[in-house]
């Protein structure tokens, strides 16, 4: 009989640890409780920073209300676009987690952290190669206002250029910009590298060379540019009319049309036919022949050369009317 008491002693002092342990209102670390402050529904100890009691985490489901109805929300969905795929977070600037404004002090010493931050994101000069690239690429894609297709397959260009281990040795910018020349090529939305070089970081020359290694090295295999796939950005650069710019997609594609794009500039005889189909269509104004050459960049003589040939091909009736 006694030992069973005696087995009993323990064990009620082991409740009694375990129950003081567990207390909200009493620090499991300094075994006391005239350390704690509460604050904000959330008690902790000052001593040793212990949170003994919190409001708890919401665990269940959020829903939002859409155009299809009641959805379960969804956080932003990750991308290629970002060198981390829009895992990582980020450190706020002005305001912390309640809404409030941070004093000078604070700021600084979270712009100190958010340079600390960022550069442990990419801790090696491979992985800055990256995040510059896909950066330079984005950039690019703001200033020609491409579309979403094109910054798509430019990433993927790169990326694979990027894993084959092409940087090394190489422009990133000269890289990143052949990359988006190449995504153009590949979306049959070509632009000229005259185009391109001038809102690039790197000569014309230097994007040549970086498209050349690409296509030959990746095997991208690029179509060869049809004077049809500069139709819709000359046509939108002269505000021609829908009704000139149909009608010069039916010109771009007979065969007449073709045989004289053989050695030339499939971009300028996309600018003759849109010229033409001005000139004969309901155009309130005709195009111009400067206006153009200049979107198409091509000389108004080669322009002018072209369209007597197409003038020539519709005198004697070998174009459809």
């Amino acid at each position: 009989m006694s030992q069973s008491v005696a087995e009993s002693i323990p064990s009620a002092r082991g409740s009694e640890e375990e129950k003081e342990r567990h207390n909200p209102d009493f620090c499991s670390e300094c075994n006391t409780d005239e350390f704690l402050v509460t604050e904000h529904s959330e008690t902790y100890c000052k001593e040793c920073g212990v949170v003994t009691s919190g409001e708890p985490l919401d665990r269940s489901r959020r829903w939002v209300d859409s155009r299809s109805g009641r959805e379960r929300e969804r956080g932003a969905p990750t991308t290629l676009r970002l060198y981390d795929k829009g895992l990582s977070t980020d450190i706020g600037y002005y305001r912390d987690g309640n809404g409030h404004w941070l004093s000078n002090k604070t700021r600084r010493r979270f712009s100190r952290l958010r340079k600390w931050d960022s550069r442990s994101k990419t801790p090696s000069k491979r992985q800055r190669s990256l995040r510059e690239g896909l950066v330079e690429i984005a950039r690019l894609v703001s200033a020609l206002e491409l579309g979403d297709s094109i910054h798509d397959r430019a990433v993927a260009v790169y990326r694979e250029a990027w894993s084959n281990d092409f940087l090394p040795g190489r422009s990133i910018e000269a890289i990143a910009t052949g990359s988006l020349y190449a995504a153009c090529r590949l979306e049959r939305l070509p632009r000229h590298l005259e185009e391109i070089a001038a809102v690039a970081r790197v000569d014309e020359d230097d994007v040549k060379g970086a498209y050349k290694t690409l296509n030959r090295d990746l095997h991208l295999a690029t179509p060869p540019p049809l004077p049809q796939d500069f139709v819709p950005g000359i046509a939108s650069a002269v505000d021609a009319s829908d009704r000139v710019e149909h009608r010069t997609h039916q010109l771009v594609r007979q065969s007449e049309i073709g045989a004289l794009a053989n050695g030339r500039s499939p971009s300028s005889i996309a600018a003759a036919c849109l010229y033409h189909s001005s000139l004969h269509g309901d155009q309130d104004t005709t195009l111009t022949q400067e206006s153009l050459a200049e979107a198409a960049y091509t000389s108004t003589t080669t322009l002018r050369n072209v369209w007597l040939d197409i003038q020539e091909l519709d005198d004697n009736g070998e174009l459809p009317e």
